[in-house]
């Protein structure tokens, strides 16, 4: 696998994992959970991580590269989508700031 790669497929398992957390109520910090809340917190966290892997190996081909539109589109992408993974977990934390 190209590392240039891994962004396209990382923005795949994102949208997947935000799709889990919104049917099944996650995103909604005062709705009731269908899934317990330590299942909630480690997706929030894996697809945090995801993301700013991604975001980071995106950027480096970036700059190694040729600019590529669909690869800069892709790594924004995904960078608010770790932005949104990290305030789903935030928001769910025990005793949030």
């Amino acid at each position: 696998m190209n590392k240039a790669n891994f962004p396209f497929i990382a923005f795949g398992l994102g949208l997947f994992l935000m799709g889990v957390l919104f049917k099944t109520g996650a995103t909604d910090p005062g709705a009731e959970l269908v899934l317990p809340l330590l299942t909630v917190l480690i997706i929030s966290e894996f697809g945090f991580i995801v993301m700013a892997v991604a975001v980071f190996l995106g950027g480096q081909a970036l700059v190694k590269n040729s600019f590529e539109i669909v690869l800069a589109i892709v790594t924004l992408l995904c960078g608010m989508l770790g932005v949104e993974f990290m305030l789903i977990g935030v928001a769910h934390w025990p005793g949030n700031l």
